[in-house]
């Protein structure tokens, strides 16, 4: 990924909050068009050693040449740091807190469309209490389909980091293992769509977010 994908972004992101009509953007109030500083190589290469893969490359040169995390799509990104027990993706300096994502998990095998087949069966297979003798038994499999929903679930999320909040619970994940590794997928589970690929990467997701918001900006300033 060349260093010209990101010439001038950090500087045009400042721009934007300088704008008269930047509160009126889709998000801003969550990021308010702030930038973490950027990542230091020895930082970047000691998180990908925890991840145990190389970070995709159009997110990697962000961090190094643009800033770690905050503003970007929708309520903005979130920021890679050191904890005392590893590296975590948190919503530092964000409005609306988002999940934590830890290096470990995201370093995990991205196999979300083949659980969203398990879930699927799942969920076709949910205990019935008429399907019981007595109400003792239903319980114990309803507990039992719960937690395996629960874990199958969670399990999705694994290999991708927790990238963005869009509100009312959907979801940006960028996927960091497997064949899909460098994309953008959503989280549309709250709508029963599942886990969905955008076919942007990294780079066309937030240089998208930059043409839109200039966009929005001027139609703002065009405003009465």
């Amino acid at each position: 990924m060349s260093e010209d994908t990101w010439a001038g972004v950090r500087e045009r992101v400042r721009g934007f909050a300088r704008h008269p009509g930047a509160d009126r953007v889709f998000g801003a109030r969550g990021h308010g068009f702030r930038l973490g500083p950027v990542l230091g190589e020895e930082q970047l290469l000691s998180l990908e050693a925890e991840l145990g893969v190389a970070l995709p490359a159009g997110y990697r040169s962000f961090l190094l040449g643009v800033g770690r995390g905050g503003a970007g799509p929708d309520y903005g990104l979130m920021t890679p740091v050191r904890q005392d027990d590893g590296w975590q993706w948190r919503g530092i300096g964000l409005a609306y807190q988002g999940q934590p994502t830890t290096a470990e998990f995201a370093g995990r095998p991205f196999v979300a469309q083949a659980l969203q087949i398990e879930i699927d069966a799942l969920d076709a297979d949910e205990p019935q209490a008429d399907d019981f003798a007595d109400d003792g038994a239903f319980r114990q499999a309803s507990a039992a389909w719960d937690a395996r929903y629960e874990e199958l679930y969670d399990a999705q999320e694994a290999g991708a980091v927790f990238l963005s909040e869009q509100g009312c619970g959907y979801t940006s994940l960028l996927v960091t293992t497997g064949p899909h590794r460098g994309e953008i997928w959503e989280d549309l589970r709250p709508m029963d769509r599942g886990i969905v690929p955008t076919g942007l990467d990294f780079a066309q997701w937030y240089r998208r977010w930059l043409a839109r918001t200039e966009q929005d900006l001027a139609t703002a300033g065009a405003r009465p």
